[in-house]
C-alpha cells in the first residue's frame, strides 16, 4: 500500500560507487549541509535544503566508513589508520593524526575532542583543534569479528563504547578509564564464528538508559548510572537503531524490523515482509520509521503498527545507516549517489 511514498528532493554525486559490501560510508550533517565521502577518499559537501555543491575534497587515504561532524570541523578515519579533519565551511585541511590501526566507526566529534575507534579496539582521545592526541586505551578484542564497529558515544565526562566481544563500557572523559561494563552477550558456540557477538549498532542513549543490540546475542536496555540491565532478550543485529518516546526499533540479521517496548523489551509488532532484502537500521522522521534495502528500495513504515505504507525505488542499494534530518531523510546508493528524501 502507497499511501505516503517518499519523494526525492533532490540527488547529487557520492562520487565512486560502493559496489564492495564492506563498505559503509554514509553522509553526515554539519548545519545546513550534508557532507559525504567514497572509498578513494573524495570529499563532497552539499547545502541540505537545495542540493547545490558547496565544496570537494580530496582526503588521499581509502575510507570504509563515514565521518562525523560538529559546526566547525568534519572528521574522517582511514583503512590505513590516518585521522584528517577539514574545515565544513571550506573543505581546507586543518590537521591529520594517526592512530593505532584501521578506522571502522565513524569518529564521534564533540566541542573540545574527537574520539577514534581503531580496529584493534583501541580508543583514542583527540584535540578537536589540532588533532594531538589526549589519550589511547586499549582493549582486546576477538580474532574474528564483523566488519565495522560502532560509533563511541561523547558525554560531558564520559565515552560510552560498545566493543566486538559484546561488552558496553563506560570510560571516563578525562583519562580513558573503564567506570563501568556491562557483559551484554556472552560468546557462546564452538566455533569462531558461532561464538562472534559484536556489538555493530551504535548503542543509543535516552532517558538515563542505553540501548545495545549485538550480533548472535541479545538486545539490552542498560541504566546509565551504574550499568544494570534494566531488560534483555534473544537478538541478533549490527545496523543502528532508532528510539521514540514508546519504543525501540530495530532490523534483525535477517532483515526482519521490530519494535520493542522501551520499558519492558517486549514486541510490540514485528515486520517480516522484507526479510533476506539486506534491509537497513530502521530511522525516524516526521512520525515515520523508514528502512532501506539493498534491491534499491526505501520503504515507509507506521511506527504503530509495522505496517508498510509506502515505498519506493532508486537505482542501487541503499547504504545503512540513513540519516534523518529536519525531517528529512538522506541516504547513499551502491552506485555513489546521494539521495535526499521528504516524507509525507
Amino acid at each position: 500500500d502507497n499511501k505516503f511514498p517518499p519523494k526525492i528532493l533532490w540527488e547529487a554525486s557520492a562520487g565512486s560507487d560502493q559496489k564492495d559490501d564492506l563498505l559503509r560510508i554514509a553522509p553526515v550533517e554539519s548545519g545546513d549541509r550534508l557532507i559525504v565521502a567514497d572509498a578513494k577518499g573524495d570529499v563532497f559537501a552539499y547545502n541540505l535544503k537545495s542540493g547545490k555543491r558547496l565544496w570537494e575534497a580530496e582526503l588521499d587515504m581509502p575510507i570504509s566508513v563515514g565521518g562525523g561532524a560538529n559546526d566547525s570541523i568534519v572528521v574522517f578515519g582511514s583503512d590505513t589508520g590516518k585521522v584528517v579533519a577539514l574545515a565544513v565551511d571550506s573543505g581546507k585541511k586543518l590537521w591529520q593524526a594517526t592512530v593505532s590501526t584501521a578506522v571502522e566507526a565513524a569518529p564521534s566529534v564533540g566541542d573540545t575532542h574527537v574520539a577514534v575507534r581503531s580496529k584493534d579496539g583501541s580508543i583514542t582521545l583527540l584535540n578537536s583543534k589540532d588533532g594531538s592526541t589526549v589519550w589511547s586505551v586499549s582493549h582486546n578484542e576477538p580474532d574474528m569479528t564483523l566488519q565495522g564497529q560502532s560509533r563511541a558515544l561523547l558525554f560531558p565526562d564520559a565515552i560510552a563504547v560498545g566493543y566486538d566481544d559484546g561488552e558496553l563500557a563506560i570510560l571516563s572523559r578525562a583519562d580513558g578509564r573503564q567506570l563501568w561494563k556491562n557483559q551484554v552477550a556472552l560468546p557462546m558456540g564452538r566455533t569462531e564464528i558461532d561464538r562472534m557477538v559484536d556489538i555493530d549498532a551504535t548503542p543509543l542513549f535516552a532517558d538515563a538508559v542505553f540501548y545495545v543490540a549485538t550480533y548472535q546475542g541479545r538486545i539490552a536496555a542498560i541504566n546509565a548510572k551504574g550499568g544494570q540491565t534494566i531488560w534483555s532478550r534473544k537478538f541478533s543485529g549490527f545496523t543502528d537503531m532508532s528510539i521514540d518516546q514508546n519504543a525501540l526499533y530495530a532490523t534483525d540479521a535477517s532483515g526482519i524490523v521490530w519494535a520493542l517496548d522501551r520499558r519492558t523489551g517486549e514486541p510490540l509488532w514485528r515486520q517480516s515482509a522484507l526479510a533476506y532484502r539486506g534491509v537497513t537500521g530502521p530511522a525516524l522522521s516526521n512520525g515515520k520509521l523508514v528502512v532501506g534495502d539493498k534491491e534499491g528500495y526505501l520503504h515507509v513504515l507506521d511506527p504503530q503498527t509495522g505496517a508498510i505504507v509506502g515505498r519506493l525505488r532508486v537505482s542501487g542499494g541503499l547504504i545503512d545507516p540513513m540519516r534523518t534530518e529536519n525531517n528529512v531523510v538522506a541516504a547513499v546508493t551502491r552506485d555513489g549517489d546521494l539521495i535526499v528524501f521528504d516524507l509525507p
